[in-house]
């Protein structure tokens, strides 16, 4: 099987406690499976040239545990409890030097789909430096940013916003794939969502990682 065109690396970013969640959220069960592993295991079914990146921190020893992480880099973060941006900037700074770029998955984003993941990588291969997929107007994850954007991804990042400032000042740059997958917004924040994801699922009949 031959490798998407464009050659970015995949940044699994989670790392945090979640703090409105009650409990670890990364092993939240969803469809009888840790809520990570959902995303992974569609992460998984893109022919990556690098190996895929999963950067943890909080509870980092038991979730490893737990899930199965093969094809997966794992790498520690120690200061996540400073914000998102330090593992994307961990993130960026383990990816191989000639990777074309960063895409980045969120760890408790389990409906983003490969076929979603695909079109972006599409958008990709064509030349865009900014890429995301859009439900009615929200950007959405997974998120592609160009190798080009590497120092400004390690300058720039602060706290707990990751990449949305650094998209949010170059917005000519950033191209939106639209879609009608609500699960390209879905995240888990408190235990509401998780119950919300899971009658999305029941009502839409939507089967996780098609």
């Amino acid at each position: 099987m031959k490798p998407e065109p464009a050659q970015p690396t995949a940044i699994v970013l989670a790392a945090g406690k979640g703090e409105r969640y009650d409990g670890c959220k990364q092993l939240a069960t969803l469809s009888g499976k840790p809520l990570l592993q959902h995303v992974l295991d569609s992460v998984r079914k893109i022919n990556w040239k690098f190996k895929p990146l999963l950067v943890l921190g909080y509870g980092a020893d038991e979730i490893l545990s737990e899930i199965d992480s093969t094809g997966f880099r794992p790498v520690t973060n120690e200061n996540w409890k400073d914000g998102m941006s330090t593992s994307l900037t961990l993130g960026v700074d383990e990816t191989p030097e000639d990777s074309s770029g960063f895409v980045f998955f969120l760890g408790d984003m389990p409906l983003v789909r490969p076929s979603i993941t695909r079109k972006v990588l599409r958008k990709a291969a064509e030349g865009e430096s900014l890429v995301a997929p859009s439900f009615r107007g929200k950007r959405g994850f997974p998120v592609y940013l160009h190798s080009k954007w590497k120092r400004s991804l390690l300058d720039q990042t602060a706290g707990d916003r990751g990449a949305r400032d650094l998209i949010n000042r170059n917005r000519r740059d950033l191209t939106l794939i639209s879609t009608e997958n609500r699960g390209v917004i879905m995240d888990v924040n408190e235990d509401s969502d998780l119950a919300e994801i899971k009658s999305y699922l029941a009502e839409e009949g939507t089967e996780i990682g098609i």
